[in-house]
């Protein structure tokens, strides 16, 4: 079954370092686009995060925030090391540089501290601790925004099934009047026929003949088989799971409307216009229902 490409979930992950919290975030876009913020500058994470998503989501712009909430008595997240052996260095080869050069002052902690390599902190082992538990929130998340899609999908394609139906309704009318069309244009032919020469047989052969050119114009039997296929193509789409199926639906909408558009130029008939017009309708709205269709 389709399923709508908006849609917003969340989930939480307890952790020894505090609370993993994943939020995504999708919206309509033509193909998938990731986007992710991740905590504490944990870019490392991003393919992974991605990774995980791609194997659910197919289409779409996606949004992923991944916070982690410490509190009192969780494990710190850095692990702060001072290099007592790089502030020796420094300290040495400050004091001979004042001693060289007669400058006085003193060093303290704070400025110390301050020197490149002096304080050592590491985030890097801490990420691969937390992937498990970032990855248990992401998939819950993930798991609350499909079942939000999925329930989405199920209103679209109420509304395109009523469409589809809408249209075949109209296919009928034209099919209906497609062939009265041309035993119409012969009585039509005729008379005119008649009416030019009062008093001279018709040529019943140049009749048939220009009713014949005439009906070969306008057959539209060929563009009614193929919207026809095209509307079962489309219904079928619709029960397909776990493909892109926005786009395969787009593109079926388009060969619709390609036929239905050969179909009017051919037909001079207000009736079958009428019928036309209304596909057509019918079809653009569907076109704008199946830009949120994952």
């Amino acid at each position: 079954m389709i399923r709508s490409m908006t849609g917003f979930g969340k989930a939480i992950e307890k952790c020894p370092y505090g609370r993993i919290i994943a939020e995504i975030k999708t919206l309509n876009h033509k193909s998938l686009s990731v986007t992710t913020s991740p905590f504490n500058g944990f870019f490392l994470l991003e393919e992974r995060v991605k990774k995980v998503l791609e194997k659910k989501i197919f289409r779409g712009k996606v949004f992923v925030k991944i916070t982690l909430e410490t509190g009192k008595g969780r494990k710190p997240l850095q692990r702060v090391e001072i290099n007592e052996n790089i502030a020796r260095e420094y300290l040495k080869k400050i004091e001979k540089t004042q001693q060289k050069l007669g400058i006085g002052g003193g060093i303290e902690i704070r400025d110390l501290i301050e020197f490149p390599g002096v304080i050592e902190s590491s985030t890097e082992s801490k990420e691969e601790k937390l992937w498990p538990y970032i990855k248990k929130a992401l998939e819950k998340a993930l798991n609350s925004i499909i079942t939000y899609r999925k329930s989405e999908g199920l209103h679209l394609a109420k509304d395109l099934k009523t469409r589809l139906l809408t249209i075949k309704q109209n296919m009928g009318q034209i099919k209906k009047y497609g062939k009265a069309y041309i035993g119409e244009y012969r009585k039509k032919l005729v008379q005119s026929i008649l009416e030019l020469a009062e008093n001279t047989e018709p040529d019943k052969g140049r009749i048939e003949a220009e009713v014949a050119s005439f009906a070969k114009n306008c057959d539209i039997a060929e563009e009614i088989t193929r919207l026809e296929g095209h509307l079962s193509e489309c219904k079928e789409a619709m029960q397909e799971i776990g493909t892109d199926v926005g786009k395969k639906l787009d593109f079926i909408a388009q060969e619709m409307q390609r036929e239905v558009n050969t179909i009017g130029a051919k037909s001079a008939d207000f009736r079958i216009a009428k019928a036309v017009i209304n596909i057509k309708s019918e079809i653009e709205k569907m076109r704008e229902q199946i830009k949120n269709v994952e």
